[in-house]
């Protein structure tokens, strides 16, 4: 392997700035949803020696469109995925989901963004919680290792010590030669990667390894502790980063993630098993709104309720208000996007005399689906029923039994089936309407 020598310089880092900026204002009109100001990227592990911890890059500056939400909430999406279709945008559609485990499923988001990629463009899997990720996560479209002394830990509870970028988990390695690779499973590799550090006092250095060639030791001990992203985009696409530590000290790692550049979509979900809403105030909410800033999505899907819905004392009006405010934060922090309430689905317990073979609905389910439908009219958001899948009444626990089967014994998880026929139907629901794709001419 070649090392490359840490002689990059301050001047050669506000060069990279000055670049990304300039480039961000190219696009000649094309990105209505861009933020203004972009994050440098960096074109060669040569150039990442010009990284520094405590020199923040600039905040994307996001200038509304409220315009753009007059059609409404699938406008945003609608806008961008026909300037995509005319030719008329030159980098991806973002679209963002935030759920319990149904949202870690290794089958719904994968199979979303299979089809939305289908029709309009690859661009890889974008940004991923960093390392194996949380319990029960298996990412499509890459392979994951982690080796060595690795601590992971999640957003689910307040209590725990933070912070938490728009992922929701942490990673947090020690020991020199402890390693985390990422590595696409397609043939089209990547050509930007995408690394959220946590830098901190009293933390070490790591080094980024991409196709074999390694590049410089990279510090993460800062003055204070904040989220600085970094963005490598090589010339030429690759399919391997690996990332060993120093020891020098630990690392946290907040999210890593692969594309590659240019028109398409990117369907990203951020999931815990047993969340509820409140996850999203556990998140450090300067580092979701700088992140969304950077990604600037078109819609932003919400996938909560059945852990909610377990409690026999929740209330709508209770449940109502905590949706409502996290509905509204994510409103000031990505103010050009729509925002989808996918309805909880069908979800029961084994109760004595359940009407359904012994099973009957989780107690608060009513009350959550009341909560979404008031606070959907109220702020103006899509409603998707997901209970549509399973077609209410019985027929959750008929999808238990079907062929094939859509439901877990548990009746509340679906199989990969069920998830997969979730993703279909909610996809036709946010494409409803829209001009199938053009055959490519003869």
């Amino acid at each position: 392997m070649q090392f490359i020598e840490n002689h990059a310089t301050r001047r050669a880092f506000l060069a990279q700035i000055g670049a990304g900026l300039a480039l961000a204002g190219c696009d000649g009109g094309h990105n209505a949803n861009a933020a203004v100001g972009a994050l440098p990227n960096y074109r060669s592990l040569r150039d990442l020696a010009a990284w520094r911890p405590d020199m923040m890059p600039a905040e994307p500056v996001v200038v509304a469109q409220p315009i753009a939400l007059a059609g409404g909430p699938l406008a945003p999406l609608h806008q961008g995925l026909a300037a995509l279709q005319q030719g008329r945008r030159r980098e991806p559609v973002s679209i963002i989901q935030f759920g319990d485990s149904h949202t870690v499923s290794p089958a719904l988001v994968p199979r979303l963004r299979e089809l939305f990629q289908a029709r309009y463009g690859a661009v890889g899997p974008g940004l991923l919680p960093p390392g194996s990720g949380p319990r029960y996560s298996r990412p499509a479209l890459v392979q994951t290792e982690q080796l060595g002394q690795w601590t992971g830990a999640t957003a689910l509870r307040a209590a725990t010590p933070g912070p938490f970028g728009m992922p929701a988990y942490r990673l947090r390695g020690e020991g020199a030669g402890s390693r985390l690779v990422l590595r696409s499973t397609e043939a089209a590799g990547f050509d930007s990667f995408r690394l959220d550090v946590l830098v901190q006092p009293g933390a070490g250095s790591f080094r980024l390894t991409v196709d074999g060639e390694v590049g410089p030791a990279l510090p993460t001990r800062g003055a204070t502790t904040h989220r600085h992203p970094l963005v490598y985009a090589p010339p030429r696409r690759h399919h391997e980063v690996i990332l060993e530590l120093v020891g020098d000290g630990p690392v946290d790692f907040l999210a890593w993630g692969m594309e590659r550049r240019g028109p398409g979509v990117l369907v990203e979900g951020f999931g815990i098993n047993g969340a509820t809403i409140d996850m999203m105030t556990n998140i450090s909410q300067d580092m979701l709104r700088s992140a969304l800033a950077e990604r600037q999505p078109a819609l932003i899907i919400l996938a909560f309720g059945t852990n909610e819905a377990v409690s026999a004392s929740i209330t709508e009006e209770a449940y109502a208000q905590a949706l409502g405010e996290r509905v509204r934060a994510l409103k000031r922090f990505a103010p050009n996007a729509g925002i989808l309430l996918m309805g909880a689905p069908d979800a029961a317990r084994r109760t004595r005399g359940g009407p359904c073979g012994g099973w009957a609905p989780l107690p608060g389910l009513g009350e959550v689906r009341a909560a979404q439908r008031r606070v959907a009219r109220a702020e103006g958001l899509g409603l998707w029923d997901w209970s549509s899948v399973t077609a209410g009444g019985c027929g959750l626990h008929n999808a238990t039994r079907a062929t094939p089967k859509l439901v877990q014994d548990d009746h509340i998880h679906f199989t990969a089936d069920g998830y997969r026929v979730t993703a279909e139907r909610l996809f036709q629901h946010l494409t409803a309407g829209l001009p199938p794709p053009r055959l490519p001419s003869a």
